[in-house]
């Protein structure tokens, strides 16, 4: 009888992406740090800004080009100021980002499965989208209460997925063989003294839906949760590559720590 080297099927690997608004670009960071040690996602789920980011990856482009486009890109600047009763601002420059880069406003452009998370306001329900028209739904999954207007989609009305779910690991947890979540949201508990308006909104919503989060940590394979992410804006791109820095060698850290980083190949028996 011969010897015979058996091949195990390579693990399926899920990332979940919080929300964050700017701080989403810190997931650009985890990205990288997870090709170094070829954990590259096969699914994807993300809310917000990190549905955002894991549609551009989906795409085809790197963290590299992912950082380039951030950097060329404005985001929340007075042109876009609405002052209206339905947001702060308004949302064109979001929609803008997405007809400039991505060749058809559908799924099926999207070469890894992603699900986009959104908060359906009439039911106070969780809707998740993975397939049909991809810019309404990235739209949706984005739209801060109060200061981005909700989005309409057929009869029911949408805001930011984050309100209800935060870290939505549930249209993929049972999708896939390995989990990654990616929460760029960890509170800072430096002085609260002097702080603006914006800040405050910022400390209060994730006060308000941290627990949610950490409730799914145990259901992860690896969760990642830079610490005292808050300290970087929420609508800003002030100290970019410091947060980008600080993120990447934390993932690499924990990823290194935690010994995922040679499991998930092909193992020869």
């Amino acid at each position: 009888m011969g010897i015979f080297s058996l091949k195990k099927k390579k693990p399926i690997i899920g990332l979940t992406l919080s929300g964050g608004g700017m701080r989403g670009i810190a997931h650009i960071a985890v990205l990288k740090a997870l090709e170094k040690y070829n954990l590259k996602p096969d699914i994807i789920s993300g809310t917000s800004a990190g549905s955002i980011v894991g549609a551009f990856y989906s795409l085809g482009k790197t963290p590299d080009e992912m950082m380039e486009i951030v950097r060329q890109t404005t985001f929340f600047s007075r042109s876009y100021l609405r002052l209206s009763k339905n947001g702060i601002f308004s949302s064109n420059f979001i929609l803008k980002l997405l007809k400039d880069y991505f060749p058809e406003d559908d799924f099926k452009v999207l070469k890894i499965p992603v699900y986009v998370t959104a908060t359906e306001m009439t039911h106070g329900i969780v809707d998740f989208f993975s397939e049909g028209e991809l810019f309404m739904p990235l739209l949706a999954s984005s739209s801060v209460p109060f200061v981005l207007p909700p989005v309409k989609m057929g009869e029911k009305i949408y805001v930011d997925g984050g309100v209800l779910d935060n870290l939505p690991i549930e249209p993929i947890i049972d999708k896939c063989d390995f989990l990654i979540a990616s929460h760029v949201n960890s509170i800072s508990y430096d002085s609260l003294e002097n702080m603006s308006l914006m800040k405050e909104f910022d400390r209060i919503l994730h006060l308000a839906i941290a627990k949610s989060v950490y409730s799914k940590v145990k259901s992860c394979d690896i969760f990642l949760d830079p610490p005292k992410m808050t300290k970087f804006s929420l609508f800003n791109k002030k100290s970019l590559d410091i947060m980008f820095q600080e993120v990447y060698e934390y993932t690499c850290q924990q990823l290194e720590e935690k010994g995922h980083t040679r499991g998930l190949g092909v193992l020869e028996f």
